[in-house]
């Protein structure tokens, strides 16, 4: 039974955090309510009063007033808030005034505008709060003049000339309960938000407090998977370099090779250097994700002949017209080890996926200074790519055509070497036209 006591306090805590405003609007609702209950209970009374005292026609107009505050209740009963309200506020405030126009000053009518004003801004929700700014114009406006006029606007008028003592403390008694309601509406709605916003906080220190743990983890999850990536591809490269240089004296050899044997060492070479490159992209992912950024001053011009010179022996490199479009002058402050890799990546692809039956295989890379960035393109007239691939040229291990024979991590990890130096890389590309590879890095 105290299980479920305490589930359902629980989920009243859940549905209140949940539904705050929701809860606020009812709760607004039910001290409207209160409202008029508690002042059609103290005009009927200050009507029994009047007409025991002999004043049947002052205690027609507390009836009427009683009337009013009746319709009030049932209108905001029956979702009919908004309307309550204006009826009520507006209806009581010329009725007060009027009635403290013709009743002496001593019966404290005027005591009814302090709850009043109070009310207006319980009732009426933030949104709305030029009503409640409005209706304590309105009343205020009427108490001053019934102030300048000494309560007297209409003239020498007293329907209730007798001691107004118990009218008095009829109205005295009816605002402390009023203005005690208000405020208690106001303690309690507030220590509610108090209560919301501590269970907010807590429940936000325990998300950071998890977050700061998980991310803790994260990292050190990373760290290790980083340093068994990095461990695992140098242990892989030793007997790859073994078998590379095994190959080699296999080609020395003095006695005549039979053609198939020398197909069968072209074959295991190939597979030895495409195993071996996919090695080096996991090394260069690995670097990437764990290596700062180090900025450093690099003539552009003598960048882009490094470039060539390491893609010169590629196939087909031989074949390939490689053209540098740059101010031999240009320099700029970049990390040259990443911006190296991904250029050295482009131009490769570019020669891979040369197109050898034009006649001028070309490679462009130009280099320009625009608003504050280091733009570089690395432009080509080979095979281009296909509209269909063009999506997913960036994503991990995909190759986009059969010719393809590397890991499909290539342009994945200059992308994601872009990003490390807040740069990015775009691509236009036609099939069978060509393609553009576009750098742009934020100068240092």
């Amino acid at each position: 039974m105290l299980h479920f006591l305490t589930r359902l306090k629980e989920e009243k805590r859940t549905t209140e955090e949940l539904d705050y405003v929701i809860y606020s609007q009812q709760k607004r609702i039910g001290i409207f309510s209160q409202l008029c209950t508690i002042g059609i209970v103290a005009v009927l009374a200050q009507a029994i009063n009047d007409f025991y005292l002999g004043f049947p026609f002052v205690s027609i107009i507390d009836v009427f007033i009683a009337i009013i505050l009746f319709l009030s209740y049932y209108l905001n009963k029956h979702g009919k808030n908004h309307l309550a309200k204006i009826f009520l506020f507006t209806s009581i405030n010329i009725i007060l005034f009027c009635f403290a126009a013709v009743v002496p000053q001593g019966v404290g009518i005027y005591l009814i505008y302090f709850p009043l004003v109070i009310f207006y801004f319980i009732s009426f929700d933030f949104e709305n709060r030029s009503y409640a700014f409005s209706f304590t114009v309105l009343s205020l406006t009427f108490e001053i003049i019934l102030l300048a006029t000494n309560y007297q606007p209409f003239g020498q008028i007293n329907i209730q000339p007798v001691d107004p003592f118990t009218s008095f403390s009829i109205n005295l008694i009816m605002s402390i309960i009023l203005i005690s309601l208000a405020i208690n509406y106001l303690i309690r709605m507030n220590h509610i938000g108090e209560g919301l916003l501590l269970n907010q906080k807590n429940k936000s220190d325990r998300l950071s407090k998890e977050i700061q743990e998980k991310n803790l983890a994260l990292e050190k999850t990373n760290k290790e998977l980083d340093q068994f990536v990095y461990s695992t591809s140098h242990d892989l490269k030793a007997p790859l370099t073994s078998i590379k240089g095994l190959l080699d004296l296999a080609e020395m050899e003095k006695e005549p090779i039979p053609p198939f044997f020398a197909t069968y060492l072209k074959m295991m070479r190939e597979r030895v250097d495409s195993l071996n490159i996919f090695i080096e992209d996991i090394l260069e992912y690995s670097r990437n994700s764990r290596l700062d950024i180090v900025l450093k001053t690099v003539n552009i011009s003598e960048l882009i002949d490094e470039v060539f010179i390491t893609n010169k022996y590629l196939g087909n490199s031989d074949k390939v017209k490689l053209e540098a479009n740059v101010d031999s002058s240009l320099t700029v402050k970049i990390d040259k080890n990443r911006i190296f890799r991904v250029l050295v990546n482009l131009v490769s692809n570019a020669i891979k996926y040369s197109d050898l039956s034009k006649e001028k295989p070309i490679i462009t890379v130009s280099a320009v200074i625009e608003s504050k960035k280091i733009v570089l393109t690395v432009n080509d007239n080979g095979i281009g790519i296909s509209q269909e691939n063009s999506e997913s040229v960036f994503d991990m291990f995909y190759r986009g055509t059969e010719l393809a024979d590397g890991s499909g991590l290539g342009l994945y990890i200059a992308r994601e070497m872009m990003l490390k130096m807040n740069g990015t890389l775009e691509f236009e590309s036609e099939l069978n036209k060509g393609s553009t590879f576009t750098i742009k890095i934020p100068l240092a």
